[in-house]
């Protein structure tokens, strides 16, 4: 009984050991496959990818602290996996907007990319040189050699600690000399994208990226002959470059409009352009105006340098003898016509307002991005003075611009509310009397501007109004010369 029980066992431990050794053998074979069959670890190797190497630069630069940025450079891969680190790049670049095309050879794989911004500096130096040695360096004055130490740098975040003798110094006695340069310190701002691909082949990439700190305004000058109606205007696009780095022989492309971000992110949709009609009013010699989706592109023909913490000026448009007219405008306020008035309105001044109208019949007839003016007129011994400056929204072509130059002391405007009655919980009528004065020797155009909130009609007015739109009553009143003029009307408003 003992015996066959003993034999039993050994059978089974038997086929365990079996089972066991056939496992690990299995085990074996499939590691030995997969180590035999596994690709080799590449290592990376880093390449410079210098502005030296620039081949092409294209900007295209938006009026909302925006650019569009396409660098070519040529690159050799020195092995199968390479960093390529492109020096030069903007130190306000937005990293996730980066693209990396290859444009005479197969295409690259991306592995990663980073944005090293570790720049070389006195405080980025002394930061790395943390628990490390340096010597400082203090002139003699009997003798005007130099006084060296060896010095431990202990703190720098809150001001400069060093260790010297044994002894602790907040003040540096001298100019502090380092040994050498700590790893990991750029002299630029430097992109760093690891890639894949075939090494030692000569490749001319593009690399496209956003970036902030690049933009570009309009500033216009304008002069103003107000007996001619007449003016001559000239377009200057105003470039601004914080972004860290020169743009030297780039092509440059503005455009003008309200670009959609999200997130403080430009969206991009891809936008046919088509060439928009010459009018009167040219453009800039060298400077070709596009449409471009629901923007306006001015194509800068010859290169332009772009260079960082400079502001550029270049002529976008310029016309001259362009038709315009010269009013004086005064305006209410809605709550005139909501309440009885206990008293009488201040005395206003007239906006002095120059009105141009966009089009071809006017000389102009061009897209005019929005912008300041700066407008300036001729005294009576003809010398030109400023006369003010006013900003004025993007205006398309057949719209009208409307530039306020400034407030004339010589036109005013006294307003009287003659009468207040409620017909009603929700109807008023209201009466106004508004009498305008002219000290000028000369006679005036005066524009009264009324807004009135809710439906509303004049139900009797002394002279006629035009219905600028549903909220705005509108009376072209003349003035003249060293006298008045008195305009009195009834709003009957619902709310």
């Amino acid at each position: 009984m003992m015996r066959t029980i003993f034999q039993r066992s050994l059978r089974a431990n038997t086929f365990l050991h079996r089972l066991y050794m056939g496992t690990l053998m299995r085990l074996y074979k499939l590691a030995l496959v997969a180590a035999l069959t596994a690709p080799a670890v590449l290592s990376a190797q880093e390449v410079q990818v210098s502005p030296a190497a620039r081949k092409d630069l294209a900007l295209t630069i938006y009026e909302s602290d925006l650019a569009l940025v396409k660098d070519q450079r040529e690159v050799k891969l020195p092995g199968p996996l390479s960093v390529l680190a492109f020096q030069g790049v903007s130190a306000q670049m937005q990293p996730e907007s980066v693209l990396l095309r290859v444009l005479n050879s197969e295409p690259l794989k991306i592995v990663e990319q980073a944005v090293d911004f570790n720049v070389l500096s006195p405080q980025a130096l002394l930061q790395r040189s943390i628990g490390k040695e340096v010597s400082v360096l203090t002139p003699n004055p009997a003798t005007g050699k130099d006084t060296v130490e060896r010095a431990k740098v202990l703190a720098v975040d809150q001001g400069l600690v060093l260790e010297i003798g044994g002894k602790i110094h907040t003040q540096v006695p001298g100019r502090i000399v380092f040994d050498a340069l700590p790893a990991g310190l750029r002299t630029t701002p430097t992109l760093l994208i690891t890639a894949q691909g075939a090494a030692g082949k000569d490749l001319r990439a593009e690399l496209s990226y956003l970036t902030n700190g690049l933009s570009w305004r309009t500033n216009y000058v304008v002069d103003f002959d107000a007996d001619a109606k007449q003016l001559d205007l000239t377009g200057w696009a105003t470039l601004t470059n914080a972004t860290g780095v020169d743009f030297t022989d780039a092509k440059v492309k503005l455009v003008s409009g309200d670009v959609n971000r999200v997130a403080a992110q430009a969206q991009f949709k891809a936008m046919a352009a088509s060439r928009a009609t010459m009018a009167a009013a040219d453009m800039a010699e060298g400077i070709a105006q596009q449409s471009l989706g629901g923007y306006h592109l001015y194509n800068i023909d010859k290169p332009l340098s772009v260079e960082n913490n400079r502001t550029k000026q270049i002529v976008l448009m310029s016309g001259a003898g362009i038709t315009a007219k010269q009013e004086h405008v005064v305006r209410g306020e809605s709550y005139f016509y909501q309440q009885q008035m206990p008293e009488r309105p201040p005395v206003t001044q007239a906006e002095t307002v120059i009105t141009l109208k966009n089009d071809n019949a006017a000389g102009l007839g061009l897209p005019l991005p929005a912008g300041t003016v700066r407008v300036y007129g001729a005294d009576d011994t003809g010398a030109p003075q400023f006369l003010g400056e006013s900003a004025i929204e993007h205006t398309a072509v057949g719209n009208e611009a409307r530039i306020v130059v400034g407030r004339d002391f010589d036109v005013t405007s006294e307003r009287e509310q003659k009468s207040f009655v409620r017909g009603g919980e929700r109807i008023v009528l209201t009466t106004w009397q508004v009498t305008l004065k002219n000290a000028k020797s000369k006679p005036v155009s005066v524009r009264v501007v009324e807004p009135i909130y809710g439906a509303w009609e004049i139900t009797r007015e002394s002279q006629p109004h035009d219905r600028a739109n549903a909220r705005m009553a509108e009376w072209t009143i003349a003035v003249p010369a060293k006298g008045q003029a008195v305009l009195e009307y009834t709003a009957k408003i619902q709310n």
